[in-house]
């Protein structure tokens, strides 16, 4: 059989509804030169029957429950293209979304990775109002510290980019995505498509609102763990980092407080006023030792 141009990797956990509405839009793609790997992650719900017999032709791989980082890791080895592209099994992509990107890999062959925005929709797929982030193309290594502007259902790559990168972050329960974006900044330029060819549903079983006290503890600690990187460092104003570490700590303290962990609350609001530059106003003195009297 002759290579795809473009391998596009799902990885599922449950939900096989909003599955097939994931390949749906990937088979009504007017670029057709595509594989579709879907990664089951030790789902507990049968997907074969929504998988096999769908018009996308997709290919659907077990795995033991793992997690994203390592479903999207399993569906980088499998993936017989040398671009990729990422769909979360909620989420959709609109009819040109490949062929936009495909194009602009061609037009810029420069640039190896490219990302754009994605439209905000309720469960059942109505669009809503949602915020919009600034973006930014080039090197973004900046202002990807400072905010977190990549969603993954929207980048379109080469494969050898998040190879040499070291892959998805398999320790990572969340943000392994924003921190794979991270590492990859360092050295590859992002190029920017600004028509939104994405939409990404929100619904409370998101992973990312699944455990916030703990999802913003690893979020803070990755972050912490980049910065302290001599290439992240040579990237990112020191006044830039410690005013988003400030926040992110004392955000995850917070939470942390809020979820009645009270000592990681006051490991996280010690580290949030170490770092010098933070915005001392949004990390209040007394907060901070009402919560470590607590412990």
């Amino acid at each position: 059989m002759p290579i795809p141009a473009v391998s596009v990797i799902i990885p599922a956990y449950n939900r096989p509804a909003f599955l097939a509405e994931a390949l749906n839009s990937v088979a009504a793609q007017t670029f057709r030169d595509f594989e579709v790997i879907v990664i089951d992650d030790g789902s507990s719900e049968d997907l074969a029957p929504t998988v096999k017999p769908h018009s996308a032709f997709a290919r659907l791989v077990r795995q033991e429950h793992g997690g994203p980082a390592v479903a999207r890791n399993h569906g980088l080895r499998l993936a017989s293209a040398e671009i990729v592209a990422f769909l979360d099994s909620d989420d959709l992509w609109l009819p040109q979304k490949l062929e936009r990107f495909v194009a602009a890999m061609g037009n810029k062959r420069d640039t190896r990775i490219f990302y754009g925005p994605m439209l905000p929709m309720e469960e059942h797929g109505d669009l809503v109002d949602g915020r919009t982030k600034p973006r930014h193309a080039g090197d973004i290594t900046q202002p990807l510290f400072h905010s977190c502007f990549v969603d993954i259902p929207t980048v379109v790559c080469h494969k050898e980019v998040l190879r040499a990168a070291g892959g998805f972050d398999e320790s990572l329960s969340v943000c392994e995505d924003y921190d794979l974006w991270l590492r990859v900044s360092l050295k590859d330029s992002f190029g920017f498509i600004e028509e939104p060819l994405a939409k990404r549903r929100l619904h409370a079983q998101r992973l990312s609102k699944a455990d916030m006290p703990q999802n913003l503890a690893v979020k803070a600690r990755m972050l912490e763990r980049f910065w302290n990187r001599p290439e992240a460092r040579a990237k990112i104003d020191p006044e830039v980092a410690a005013a988003r570490l400030g926040r992110v700590f004392y955000s995850a303290a917070r939470s942390s407080f809020r979820g009645g962990l009270f000592a990681q609350a006051t490991d996280q609001a010690r580290t949030a006023r170490g770092f010098r530059g933070a915005p001392w106003r949004a990390i209040p003195l007394d907060w901070c030792s009402t919560v470590c009297a607590m412990v």
